[in-house]
């Protein structure tokens, strides 16, 4: 089975509160966890939480809360460890998970088309893992790094910032919305698959991240415009 697991802890130095706070009149996390249930290509749907807030909002939006230990929701806790937590949680249940979707609550504008069209990938190739990115307008193959004594060279060649954008290869980044990997090869490996990871691409207006209260209101405009909800 494919599970969607949403990761949500209390603590947010940005925005206190962020997973729930109010966005069209929803709390911020209820809009991953629509698009969850709606997904054709979900077959259940937790969230993984030490924060009893979003633990209750999470239960009245009807999924299932995963407890996550306190020291598995710090600061400086990667989502690995949660993921292997959740996934070993699951196990006992006892539930045959075969993929997890993993998605982060504060990509509100991601939908359940997104999701189906992501898990559409990982299914029709040999992908580990698919991953939701966007194509920046400045492309990433002309950077520059920073040496250690202070000079510039180019991130991917030396010639390569001087390069046409057409002659170098396409660049995209992650925008956080979906990850969909392998159970296995989540647990062979320790993490998310580095190997044979495909592309879902998004545009930048449904990739937007809700970090400050500013995006926010970028979110609720977008929202307004698309008649969205």
């Amino acid at each position: 089975m494919n599970v969607a697991l949403i990761t949500a802890r209390g603590g947010s130095k940005g925005l206190p509160g962020k997973n729930i706070a109010l966005l069209n009149g929803k709390p911020l996390i209820v809009w991953t966890i629509l698009a969850a249930q709606k997904a054709a290509s979900v077959d259940a749907v937790y969230v993984s939480t030490e924060d009893q807030a979003i633990a209750k909002v999470s239960q009245q939006a009807g999924v299932q809360v995963i407890p996550r230990p306190a020291e598995l929701a710090q600061d400086d806790t990667s989502s690995e460890p949660v993921i292997a937590h959740a996934i070993n949680y699951l196990k006992k249940q006892p539930l045959n998970v075969t993929s997890v979707t993993l998605l982060q609550p504060t990509s509100p504008l991601r939908s359940a088309q997104h999701i189906d069209e992501a898990y559409r990938i990982y299914a029709n190739s040999d992908a580990n893992c698919v991953l939701s990115v966007i194509e920046p307008a400045h492309s990433a193959a002309k950077a520059y790094k920073l040496n250690s004594d202070g000079s510039l060279s180019g991130l991917l060649s030396l010639d390569a910032p001087y390069m046409r954008r057409q002659d170098l290869p396409r660049t995209v980044h992650p925008n956080g919305a979906i990850y969909i990997f392998s159970t296995a090869a989540f647990e062979a490996g320790g993490g998310i698959p580095r190997q044979n990871v495909y592309p879902y691409i998004m545009s930048e207006e449904a990739s937007v991240d809700i970090d400050r209260a500013s995006d926010l209101q970028l979110a609720e405009q977008i929202m307004e415009r698309m008649q969205y909800g």
